[in-house]
């Protein structure tokens, strides 16, 4: 047996022996299951719940029976947002996103349905998923394990024997390194496993989007206990390792995240529902309505367009092309004004980006919550398909009045088969190279952070052999 293997064995039998560590890895345990098994619940829910709602939706609109295409359009249908099986996993910002929009005609709703709404605890630090117990209790833990991993040996006086018999420090550190990264793997492992388990059970997973997600927190993790050997080195006891360490974890797990979350709101402040709104309003009376004081010119465009000098010469419906001219100049303010929102909220994630050079978490929560399909770009991509269906849906209506209401506008009732004629929305999230195009910063930072932690043990071995102690 070589030297290296010699110490992992020994390191994992008191491990093993470690009440302290047997309880908390016990319990993280217990924790990461109730969480999947929560989540897994959530999403059946929210999925039997969405496929009820369809279809409700659905009979509902197709059993309309003769009406005008445009007081269809205002009794208009629902987009629905999926829950994706690897939810189950990170419900990222899901709670607090809607779920469901309204598509009707003149208005571009807000996402509603909001699970955040129905609950009566809501969790300080965040939504307790495994998410939550990786990112918060698992690097606690490798810091339990890693604080007496050297500094231990130092207090029993076996770390000068160990170096003065031939061991040398880069093999100790390997060691060290190996039994911090066995337990964790172990745990980690039967997490992770659990996890898959939980999502497949809740629809189809995507390997290769798990795959990198597991990736991802293999090397959050492998960078926490990397720095947590480096502090075991330098420390004089293991009750001070596990004091400095304590702290790191206090600092960089907990703190940093929320204050960069915080730094993010003030320097790219989101506007309040009430002030976005009023600001679309504003925006959307200022242009000339082809119902008011742009008629006159509207008109003669059409008349122009058809043929006529009046009115009901028109050989279409006049109110459809109002209608339709209306959706345009109200889309052009809702595009504008969406867009400016959306660029706040890149604005946001770039400073919490930025968070990531002092902890590599906030790095991680933003790779977890895209790979998981619980993030805001995938938020912005539900919108903005449900957007673009309520234009078809609002176009298609207002076309079937243009060709068949000449002469009746309003008074022009549309066969029931039209309702039928118009699908419902489906959702097509990001593919995993979209996504993973938006995360090369976040996985250059993890990476960085990863070669720094490796290159910073290492070091510290270095010194330690070089001051035989």
């Amino acid at each position: 047996m070589s030297i290296t293997a010699a110490i992992l064995t020994k390191d994992l039998r008191e491990l093993r022996r470690d009440r302290r560590v047997v309880v908390m890895a016990l319990l993280v345990l217990a924790l990461a299951v109730t969480a999947l098994l929560t989540a897994y619940a959530r999403i059946n829910a929210h999925e039997a719940d969405r496929a009820a709602t369809i279809a409700a939706d659905r009979a509902t609109w197709e059993g309309q029976g003769a009406r005008n295409p445009h007081s269809a359009a205002h009794f208009s249908k629902w987009a629905f947002k999926p829950l994706t099986a690897q939810a189950v996993l990170d419900p990222g910002i899901a709670a607090f996103s809607g779920s469901a929009v309204w598509m009707e005609a003149h208005n571009r709703n807000p996402a509603v349905a909001r699970p955040v709404d129905d609950q009566t605890v809501i969790l300080p630090s965040g939504d307790f998923s495994l998410a939550w117990v990786l990112q918060m209790l698992m690097p606690l833990l490798v810091a339990v394990i890693a604080a007496s991993c050297v500094a231990r040996e130092r207090e029993r006086g076996t770390l000068r024997l160990m170096l003065a018999s031939g061991v040398g420090a880069a093999n100790l550190v390997r060691a060290k390194l190996a039994s911090v990264g066995a337990v964790t793997l172990a745990l980690g492992g039967v997490i992770s496993l659990v996890g898959v388990i939980a999502a497949a059970g809740a629809g189809p997973i995507d390997p290769a989007r798990l795959a990198v997600w597991l990736i991802a927190y293999g090397a959050f993790l492998a960078i926490v206990a990397a720095i947590a050997v480096t502090v075991s080195l330098h420390a004089r006891s293991s009750g001070q390792a596990l004091m400095m360490l304590a702290g790191l974890w206090l600092f960089a797990i907990v703190l940093t995240p929320r204050a960069a979350a915080s730094l993010a709101d003030y320097a790219a402040p989101a506007p309040t529902g009430e002030q976005f709104w009023a600001d679309v309003a504003a925006a959307k009376a200022a242009y000339p309505s082809p119902f008011a004081e742009g008629m006159d010119t509207f008109a003669a465009k059409m008349m122009a367009q058809y043929g006529g000098s009046r009115i009901e010469d028109l050989p279409v419906s006049f109110g459809g092309l109002q209608l339709e001219e209306d959706e345009r100049l109200g889309n052009q303010v809702y595009d504008e004004k969406f867009r400016a929102l959306f660029a706040v909220y890149d604005a946001q994630r770039a400073v919490l980006r930025w968070a990531s050079l002092v902890s590599p978490l906030p790095a991680l929560q933003n790779i977890s919550m895209a790979l998981s399909g619980t993030d805001m770009p995938h938020q912005i991509a539900f919108q903005e398909q449900a957007e673009s269906r309520r234009r078809a849906v609002v176009t298609q209506l207002n076309t079937d009045l243009i060709r068949n209401g000449a002469g009746a506008d309003f008074d022009y009732l549309a066969d029931p088969q039209l309702w039928s004629e118009v699908e419902d929305f489906a959702f097509v999230p990001p593919s995993l190279g979209e996504t993973l195009a938006g995360l090369w910063r976040e996985a250059l930072i993890l990476l960085v952070w990863l070669a720094g932690a490796m290159v910073l043990v290492l070091r510290s071995a270095q010194r330690l052999n070089g001051a035989g102690q």
